[in-house]
């Protein structure tokens, strides 16, 4: 065989060797995901079998959420875009907004972008303060939100990362989905009550 023809055919099986070693580790990475949300969801199960505050949905790609109520309000629990085995579980109460706009942040937190606030704030109370950064744009509705429940109940949680606005309360739940526990979910529920409240004053006062 001519050693260009040689070559070419070379580099053809050297193309078609890239494109299946490539197609190998997507469908690994796929099988990967899949169980990563298996275990997720069966952890999630476990939790819900053994509480009434609690529903487990499964989507058409089988990503897990928890459907929870606190009192009035409902919330939802996610994994992030990355899936169970990187992504971060977060909480999502859409009916619970703000006007203004409020984020708290974990000191050294790095795990997030947040809206970018142009106002610093302290609470006064050092053990909160010691661990979160706050940033808004309203300072008086800001120390309205951010009461002793809202504070408490935020000391009891992983969460790196909490914002409230327009779009509802969001917050971080820590690095594992599987670590989505009791606890975490009863602190979660105090929270989601405390912030509910101070929303509703805030609206029912504006």
């Amino acid at each position: 065989m001519p050693l260009p023809l040689l070559a070419v055919s070379v580099l053809g099986l050297v193309a078609l060797g890239v494109l299946a070693l490539l197609a190998w580790r997507e469908v690994a990475a796929a099988r990967a995901a899949q169980h990563d949300r298996d275990v997720v969801t069966a952890h999630w199960e476990s939790l819900v079998m053994q509480r009434r505050d609690l529903r487990l949905a499964v989507d058409a790609a089988g990503v897990p959420a928890l459907h929870g109520r606190a009192g009035l309000f409902g919330y939802v629990i996610r994994v992030g875009d990355e899936g169970p085995s990187q992504g971060r579980p977060w909480a999502c109460a859409a009916a619970i907004t703000a006007a203004s706009s409020l984020t708290v942040r974990r000191h050294g937190d790095a795990s997030s972008t947040l809206p970018d606030l142009a106002e610093g704030l302290r609470t006064g109370d050092d053990d909160f303060d010691a661990v979160f950064e706050v940033r808004c744009d309203d300072a008086d509705a800001a120390r309205a939100c951010l009461g002793v429940d809202v504070r408490t109940a935020m000391l009891a949680l992983p969460a790196a990362w909490a914002c409230l606005d327009d779009g509802g309360l969001r917050l971080d739940l820590g690095s594992s989905a599987t670590a989505v526990d009791h606890a975490l979910v009863d602190a979660l529920r105090d929270l989601v009550v405390a912030v509910g409240r101070a929303s509703s004053r805030a609206g029912a006062a504006g």
